[in-house]
């Protein structure tokens, strides 16, 4: 179910964002410069200044319900929360690709659909889901070591 009265906040709140904020001369040279100067802005700007109608400042209200918020507890997953997902099927020799590139699967996953994971912003990890259960990392083909078979093959090929 949606929250009409919290859509609303949201919605004032980007508002806030676009009337106070992003008039402003921004640095946009990275992502990094833009996440800097809206933290500054939140933080200097927005959260030191008095609520019309409150009658407060808004970090102040946040803390009046901190003991209602549920923080997720660290964990080197968390990030993924945020990454975009894809489908994909794996190929016979358990590779699939994705942007271009030929990963390998983390699990014998040949033959099947699999969730691919991976953040748009920095695409070094690319996390693979089967059926709703995280298989692993997965990771680019090697062609070059891929391109002799194992060890043990070429001794029982020379023998």
């Amino acid at each position: 179910m949606r929250d009409g009265a919290a859509k609303g906040k949201v919605e004032r709140f980007f508002r806030t964002v676009r009337e106070s904020f992003l008039i402003r001369k921004l640095d946009l040279t990275s992502v990094g410069a833009l996440n800097q100067a809206f933290t500054r802005w939140v933080e200097e700007d927005y959260n030191a200044s008095t609520h019309s109608v409150l009658k407060m400042r808004p970090i102040d209200r946040f803390g009046l319900d901190l003991s209602r918020v549920r923080f997720l507890p660290p964990h080197e997953v968390n990030d993924e929360l945020f990454y975009v997902e894809e489908d994909r099927k794996v190929l016979a020799d358990n590779t699939f690709s994705l942007k271009a590139i030929r990963f390998e699967a983390p699990r014998d996953l040949r033959s099947r659909k699999v969730q691919v994971c991976f953040s748009r912003m920095s695409f070094d990890r690319v996390v693979v889901y089967y059926k709703g259960e995280r298989m692993g990392q997965a990771s680019p083909v090697d062609f070059r070591a891929n391109d002799r078979p194992p060890k043990d093959k070429i001794s029982e090929t020379q023998s």
